[in-house]
């Protein structure tokens, strides 16, 4: 089992996360099928229970396990076979690489404009706002994969001194750096989409292909909209899955 060094609470958590479910999906417990307890977890990967609990709680949420008194922890392999979900928010990159492929980003193209109607709407702000957008192409194997286009209201900025260059990393990263905010949870609006003539040439496939189009509202822990994207997905590169369970 490997050590993670000492980090805070966040980062140990993340850190055991990662290395946690990559052992899951090595089979690290297939012989039995279940983890072991969680004071065991917790001497082997060298971190507190405490930590472990919430990257156990994590896991349960995602459905990479299920724990039931009297039984243990039991591991949904066929759940951690899964690449591309639905249900779970990942990184672009990230999710090129979980289905097999080489990522690298084709484009950043970030501005400021003014928020027309639709976008005042869905970010709940005046017309007219100053608005940041980043557009982003995303490839897999050198091949378009992914194109988003991120908004933001600049209000939301509080540390003013970036360059549109500080936007070019993944957006999370300059929400929770110049914006002192994070995601807290999306909700997503899923739609057939047919590619216009712009669309087209960005995702280099025919005008009128039929792709997938995610339209999504970030919020943070206040419940106050903070990143409206629109998400187009190239065709027959991801398959997604949406994991449901009953309430």
């Amino acid at each position: 089992m490997p050590h993670i060094p000492k980090l805070d609470n966040e980062q140990l958590s993340s850190k055991a996360h990662k290395i946690l479910l990559a052992m899951l999906r090595e089979g690290a417990f297939d012989q039995s099928g279940k983890l072991p307890p969680e004071e065991i977890l917790a001497q082997k990967l060298g971190i507190s229970r405490s930590v472990v609990r919430d990257v156990l709680a994590a896991f349960e949420s995602e459905g990479f396990i299920t724990r039931r008194r009297g039984i243990g922890t039991i591991i949904n392999k066929h759940v951690l076979k899964v690449t591309s979900r639905l249900d779970l928010e990942k990184e672009f990159l990230e999710e090129v690489a979980d289905c097999g492929y080489t990522p690298s980003v084709g484009f950043v193209t970030p501005s400021v404009i003014k928020a027309d109607e639709e976008a005042a709407e869905r970010l709940e702000i005046p017309v007219g706002e100053e608005l940041i957008v980043v557009e982003r192409l995303i490839l897999a194997n050198g091949q378009p994969a992914i194109y988003c286009i991120d908004h933001l209201s600049s209000s939301l900025i509080i540390d003013n001194n970036y360059s549109l260059n500080d936007l070019k990393p993944p957006i999370f990263s300059f929400l929770e750096q110049y914006c002192h905010c994070s995601v807290q949870m999306d909700l997503t609006k899923i739609a057939p989409y047919l590619t216009d003539d712009h669309l087209a040439e960005i995702l280099n496939i025919s005008q009128g292909t039929p792709i997938l189009y995610l339209d999504e509202l970030g919020y943070d822990i206040h419940q106050k909209p903070v990143l409206w994207s629109k998400e187009y997905y190239a065709p027959g590169i991801f398959k997604f899955t949406v994991l449901r369970r009953k309430i």
